[in-house]
């Protein structure tokens, strides 16, 4: 990359510094096979994005609540639903977060995926290599099949999350997903077992980070090379080897680079303890007494 096109890249107040970082720069250099990306939450402004939507759609919602005959409210589910995708384009999809991203991905020649994670959240997928991105809309497309199977037959006992989210306790999926993310295999191996025996995969990794500081022994932040990265332990040899090669890459395409990456490792871990507190915060609206389930999740 030439020294213009990453000066520009970085002054780009529309995309933030670690999606720039681990979205577009790790695919672009071959150093990650595919990246993630949420919208709009991983955008700037994206909490102000969310806001507007559900400011827009309250009115609706309200009076989706308050039918009770069964086609009638099927039908104001469907209406519901499409009038959740209409804010989520006009918020979202025409903002100039996301035309900057689009832009960049294209500029490096990356290739994307998009898909509906709620009528109101979507996932971005860049990756390089056209293989990667088959195998990618394979566990896309498995995804869908998951919660399909789900929804064809709840359990009533099942907790809300895993009736919206079921592929995330799929271990096969998660497996397949993490790898193709360019986590180390031993994370994820962890992470899918995890998963799989109901283990609260933040609360474990932020007690393990925990309990090292509460020893007052150092850490070593290469292991937490991504956000929203779990690694199986704080000293887990393959993340870390991964975290100082990236280290190292980018030091090599640019000493801003390398000290920005220096600082995301830090953020990095900070965000895995305080991660048990968010996550708890967002599942809590999954544990509120039902009304009646709406299916029009936003």
């Amino acid at each position: 990359m030439d020294k213009e096109t990453l000066d520009r890249l970085l002054a780009d107040e529309h995309v933030l510094n670690r999606v720039k970082m681990e979205c577009l720069l790790l695919p672009y250099m071959g150093l990650r096979p595919v990246s993630q990306i949420t919208i709009p939450a991983e955008y700037p402004g994206g909490l102000e994005m969310g806001e507007m939507i559900d400011r827009a759609l309250k009115p609706r919602i309200d009076r989706l609540q308050a039918i009770t005959e069964p086609r009638a409210k099927l039908q104001a589910i469907r209406e519901a639903r499409k009038l959740m995708e209409a804010q989520f384009e006009t918020e979202v999809e025409g903002s100039e977060p996301y035309k900057a991203y689009y832009g960049w991905s294209d500029r490096l020649g990356l290739n994307s995926e998009q898909a509906q994670v709620r009528p109101t959240v979507h996932e971005i997928f860049l990756y390089k290599d056209r293989r990667d991105g088959r195998e990618l809309k394979r566990l896309l497309n498995d995804r869908m099949k998951i919660r399909a199977r789900v929804q064809r037959r709840p359990d009533p006992s099942m907790q809300r999350v895993r009736f919206a989210y079921p592929e995330e306790f799929d271990v096969k999926w998660i497996t397949r997903m993490g790898r193709l993310l360019g986590y180390p295999a031993c994370c994820v191996e962890q992470y899918a077992q995890d998963r799989a025996k109901g283990v609260n995969v933040e609360t474990r990794a932020a007690q393990q980070l925990l309990s090292i500081l509460q020893e007052e022994k150092e850490v070593d932040t290469h292991a937490y090379i991504l956000g929203f990265f779990y690694p199986c332990k704080p000293s887990c040899p393959n993340a870390a080897e991964k975290g100082f090669r990236w280290h190292d890459e980018f030091s090599k395409m640019d000493e801003r680079l390398g000290g920005m990456y220096a600082e995301l490792l830090k953020f990095n871990a900070t965000m895995v303890l305080r991660q048990p507190e968010l996550i708890n915060r967002y599942l809590s609206q999954f544990q509120k007494p039902e009304q009646g389930n709406t299916g029009a999740d936003g």
